[in-house]
């Protein structure tokens, strides 16, 4: 299986076929996270494919290093942008539930508790809940999450930290968790 970054490095020399594959890998995932900006399933997935756009048209802009990093921040600048024209209302979490289903959480998880957990994701703060979707959803390392949203490594680890104590809690108050 091809990386990403040599799957983006054969698109530039003209191999469309890579972008499709690329797309295939991310544009779910890049949806459920330009969600947690938008609150709007619609909005989400115009700015996901967006994103997909600015990364065939601007060539020039990438200078190697992680596609995926890359391509996350491209979502997040134009989810942050499009949020700033709607005004969006939010609407909650679980409305994005289909999105994750296909992915890792339904192989780890039970769907009962997946529903459970992501209720409880839609109750946290936004940026715990962007912080916590990139690392576990998205399986990106705390370097990579303050990179893609634009924040230091302390304050990530601090919404992470504050995240999971919170749904630790929270499980605990319905009898999922443990003590």
């Amino acid at each position: 299986m091809n990386t990403d970054e040599e799957l983006y490095a054969r698109f530039l020399c003209g191999e469309d076929d890579a972008i499709r594959q690329l797309m295939d890998r991310y544009l779910e995932r890049l949806t459920l996270f330009c969600f947690t900006f938008l609150h709007s399933l619609t909005e989400a997935e115009d700015m996901a494919l967006d994103a997909f756009a600015v990364v065939a048209m601007k060539r020039s802009t990438w200078y190697g290093g992680s596609f995926q990093r890359w391509l996350y921040r491209i979502a997040r600048n134009l989810s942050i942008s499009r949020f700033r024209k709607l005004r969006v209302v939010q609407v909650p979490f679980d409305e994005a539930h289909h999105l994750t289903e296909s992915g890792a959480d339904a192989v780890y998880w039970r769907q009962e508790e997946t529903e459970a957990l992501k209720a409880l994701l839609g109750r946290l703060a936004q940026d715990e809940r962007r912080v916590l979707t990139l690392l576990y959803l998205e399986n990106m390392s705390y370097v990579q999450v303050a990179q893609a949203l634009g924040m230091d490594e302390k304050r990530v680890d601090n919404l992470a930290y504050r995240g999971k104590k919170r749904l630790r809690e929270w499980l605990i108050q319905e009898g999922r968790g443990r003590e």
